[in-house]
């Protein structure tokens, strides 16, 4: 029985040593993009709710995803913390969970994990991966709007006026957490884990072993910039190529979730200034007008979640060369990470995320996850020398590589996230209730002498941390600048969508 005993334990020794070879470690620490496959919410939702999401693989030759395309995780609720009446709380929380790994060959994995990040969202995370909400007083259209009533109770018919703006514009907004399926969460590794080589991965799958030589050509000739109407100046690096149709197009990026833009006007830029002034998000957005070759953008798309200050978006131009019948498309894609207001031009401006390669790797792994893409391919080429004067003036920093992605016909897409499911959230009762219990509790919390006297030290010594905090982020990007500074390093200006005069 002993002989027994240890034979069996050479034989597990064996196994485990002839299948180390077909594991690869994926290291504590690393960073998965997953999008939610299950609705949740802080006023729907309770502790121990199931919650499904996919992993977003990553289609890249210098960072190749570990994980496999079509890779589930499954977690839970952990805890929740909503507003209701505003009785007791004025923000929500939403802690989740995700436990387990279910690889599409049916494998699944333990994992260990802690949320980090909701994209495009209004909400934040702490570090210990609790979801915290907004506090709705804190807005600025309940700011502007308590000023309003303020105001008018020295008059009566200050009343009318008051009315009308807090209609039309000075909405309350929605303290409670509500994410529909497709919300892109961030997900940090507590621990490492082991899956198979990514030899045999179907997330690979998509990169070919290099373009035709004439698509190659074709996609290196397209210009380096999209410029700006108005002034002439160069403001999103072409960083995308698509190959496929105007139909293929849409439905290939309706099946990611991005949406189009309306055309710029004074009532979509009223309507962009309210969802500034709300807090809210504003799905069909205008997006300014850029050119490349004078021509402006045949498509524009866009993807946001529940705040208008971040967003993913891009544009697409025809190209007047085809490749074997089929439409080539160039494509400029950047990330708004705030807004802030401009005098010159007039209205409100987004900043944008200055690696530009991460918006193109974002928009890379969202439509495949689709399974509307067939190929990713890397062209590299070399930066324009009529463009090295521009390179080093807008901040932007960019590889010099395009992915050029060959679409199918997206008929039958395998996950759709056109149409979100969203949890219904509370009736006009409980919203009307909740808008009197949280603004008499913000009035009489922070509208006295010691708030007041408190808020302004804490706004006098807001420039001055600023200042400091900007200081010390120069001087460590310095070095790294410097050392970085080359001919093929392409920088560009921070592209800006303005809401004011065209």
């Amino acid at each position: 029985m002993a002989n027994l005993r240890i034979l069996s334990w050479w034989a597990a020794l064996g196994g485990m040593i002839l299948t180390l070879p077909c594991l690869a470690a994926i290291p504590a620490e690393t960073v998965i993009t997953i999008r939610l496959l299950t609705a949740v919410s802080s006023y729907r939702s309770k502790p121990g709710d199931k919650v499904q999401a996919l992993v977003v693989p990553s289609v890249n030759p210098g960072h190749p995803s570990e994980i496999p395309a079509g890779t589930i995780v499954d977690g839970s609720i952990q805890g929740v913390r909503r507003v209701g009446l505003g009785l007791v709380h004025e923000k929500a929380e939403l802690q989740l969970a995700f436990r387990e790994l279910s690889l599409p060959d049916g494998r699944q994995y333990a994992i260990e994990t802690r949320v980090v990040s909701v994209e495009n969202a209004r909400e934040n995370v702490d570090r210990n991966g609790k979801i915290h909400g907004i506090r709705a007083t804190y807005s600025l259209s309940n700011r502007l709007g308590s000023r309003l009533a303020f105001a008018a109770l020295y008059h009566p018919l200050f009343w009318i006026p008051m009315f009308v703006a807090e209609t039309a514009l000075f909405h309350f907004p929605d303290p409670e957490i509500s994410f529909a399926t497709g919300t892109e969460l961030g997900i940090k590794l507590e621990q490492p884990i082991a899956l198979p080589e990514p030899s045999s991965r179907t997330s690979n799958a998509a990169l070919s072993s290099g373009p035709d030589p004439g698509l190659r050509t074709l996609v290196g000739g397209m210009p380096d910039w999209s410029y700006s109407r108005r002034e002439r100046m160069p403001m999103d690096p072409i960083t995308l190529a698509f190959v496929g149709s105007g139909d293929e197009i849409q439905r290939t990026f309706a099946a990611a979730g991005w949406t189009g833009s309306r055309p710029l006007s004074w009532v979509t830029g009223v309507d962009a200034v309210r969802a500034i002034v709300v807090g809210q998000a504003y799905a069909n957005a205008p997006m300014r007008t850029l050119l490349v070759g004078n021509a402006a953008a045949d498509y524009s798309f866009q993807k946001t979640l529940d705040t208008f200050q971040k967003r993913d978006h891009l544009r697409l131009w025809k190209s007047p060369e085809t490749w074997q019948g089929q439409q080539v498309w160039a494509s400029a894609a950047t990330r708004d990470v705030s807004t802030s207001f401009s005098v010159q031009p007039f209205g409100f401006t987004h900043r944008v995320e200055k690696d530009v390669n991460l918006e193109r790797n974002t928009v890379v792994g969202d439509l495949f996850s689709t399974g509307c893409v067939d190929s990713v391919d890397y062209i590299h080429r070399p930066p324009a020398s009529s463009s090295a004067e521009v390179e080093s003036r807008k901040g932007l920093t960019s590889d010099k590589e395009i992915a050029l992605i060959s679409l199918n016909s997206c008929t039958t897409p395998r996950y759709d996230f056109s149409t979100p499911e969203q949890m219904l959230g509370p009736g006009v009762t409980v919203r009307t209730l909740r808008r009197i219990t949280l603004t008499a509790r913000n009035h009489i919390l922070r509208d006295n002498l010691i708030w007041r006297t408190g808020e302004v030290a804490r706004l006098s010594l807001h420039p001055a941390y600023a200042w400091v905090k900007r200081r010390r982020s120069e001087d460590r990007e310095r070095p790294i600048a410097e050392n970085q500074a080359s001919p093929e390093t392409g920088v560009a200006l921070a592209s800006a969508d303005f809401y004011g005069e065209e």
